[in-house]
């Protein structure tokens, strides 16, 4: 059960969209008062759908939802003004509108409000209305909630997505570092590796890194901000990912003891240095700074030395064809994690080293992750 102070405390980020929202509504009912739209009410539907966490993102749901609607109106208009206004016209224009607006939304996911639109545009429009003047009027009705909620999203509580950015990229590292330290116990102990339960929520935060970064991107492109972010960082934390899933499943069965005892020492510790170079990467990320060096290299070596080691014993000699590949493609699988966490630390440092001229984000505004000094 939820304490009731638990519903505010530590509520910062939820208490400041709600502001947004509320006075975003309240501006879109003034404005298409003053305005005398017939059906103003829409404007305020879409401040309250378009206001996202960060500027980049509500521009963007803002761009979304006036395309689609522009296309979904046209396509409804269209029907109602070619179409007899009867029970049988109005079904088969139904019928056709909603396929071809599906089709579109289907085709590009931008337009997904087009079939909502098309539909009210056919069977909404007031009598004596003409299907044209219906379908001008929700398209400024939308355009209008649009610029609204992207006036608002950079007036009140203005939070750049770098910030979010920065959280979401936290989350991915976290889980990651987690992951291997799981992985780490589990070649020591013998125990059940962590296997698909743990990548589900993996993947899911890595799609809010790629739909964060577009964010980023598209407040870049409209000079609102630079995110100093290299591209690479989220393909570079999909490879990561790619690499954890190799090691946890390569632990579905144990190799033989003979084996293990040079490989599995060796592994566990690579494994947890790799972890500290996550909570470091975020912890750096998070503050727009170098990644402290932990002597990545020696742990490397270690690691390498140990699988001479292992291949100058001989002990995977009488190992089946299967067991020698699953050996090996651990051993890959480690080798190429070490390389993106270096290259990932060399991503945080280039966006660490951009001129501060060009970091907007760590300006007034920036409410989702705390400012370097």
């Amino acid at each position: 059960m939820i304490e009731p102070r638990g519903l505010f405390v530590g509520r910062g980020t939820e208490f400041r969209q709600a502001v947004r929202v509320m006075v975003g509504a309240v501006i879109a009912y003034l404005a298409y008062r003053l305005l005398h739209l017939e059906q103003g009410f829409w404007a305020v539907i879409t401040v309250v759908l378009v206001l996202q966490s960060s500027v980049g993102g509500t521009m963007g749901a803002a761009f979304d939802r006036l395309i689609g609607t522009i296309v979904g109106a046209i396509i409804g208009a269209i029907a109602a003004m070619l179409l007899p206004h009867t029970l049988i016209g109005t079904g088969v224009g139904l019928a056709l509108v909603t396929a071809l607006a599906a089709y579109a939304a289907a085709v590009r996911p931008q337009l997904r409000i087009a079939p909502v639109t098309a539909i009210i545009a056919l069977l909404g429009n007031l009598p004596g209305n003409s299907p044209g003047q219906f379908a001008v009027d929700r398209i400024a009705e939308i355009a209008l909630g649009g610029v609204i909620g992207v006036a608002i999203s950079l007036i009140i509580f203005p939070a750049r997505s770098r910030g979010v950015l920065a959280q979401r990229v936290g989350d991915v590292l976290e889980q990651c570092e987690s992951l291997m330290r799981s992985a780490a116990d589990a070649m020591e102990s013998g125990a059940s590796p962590p296997g698909v339960p743990q990548q589900a929520p993996l993947r899911a935060a890595l799609g809010a890194v790629e739909t964060a970064m577009k964010d980023a991107e598209r407040e870049r492109q409209s000079r609102l901000a630079d995110h100093g972010v290299p591209r690479a960082v989220p393909r570079t934390l999909w490879r990561i990912r790619n690499d954890l899933v190799h090691v946890t499943r390569g632990l579905e069965s144990r190799l033989p003891d003979a084996v293990g005892a040079y490989f599995h020492p060796a592994a566990a510790r690579l494994l947890r240095h790799e972890a500290d170079v996550a909570a470091a990467c975020r912890q750096a990320f998070a503050e727009r700074r170098r990644v402290v060096p932990l002597d990545s290299e020696r742990h490397y070596a270690e690691f390498a030395d140990a699988i001479a080691q292992l291949r100058a014993a001989q002990v995977a000699k009488g190992l089946d064809f299967e067991m020698i590949g699953r050996l090996f493609g651990e051993i890959f699988a480690l080798q190429q994690l070490h390389r993106n966490f270096t290259d990932l630390i060399a991503r945080i440092d280039e966006a660490a080293a951009e001129p501060a001229q060009h970091r907007l984000f760590g300006r007034r505004g920036d409410q989702t992750m705390p400012s370097s000094p």
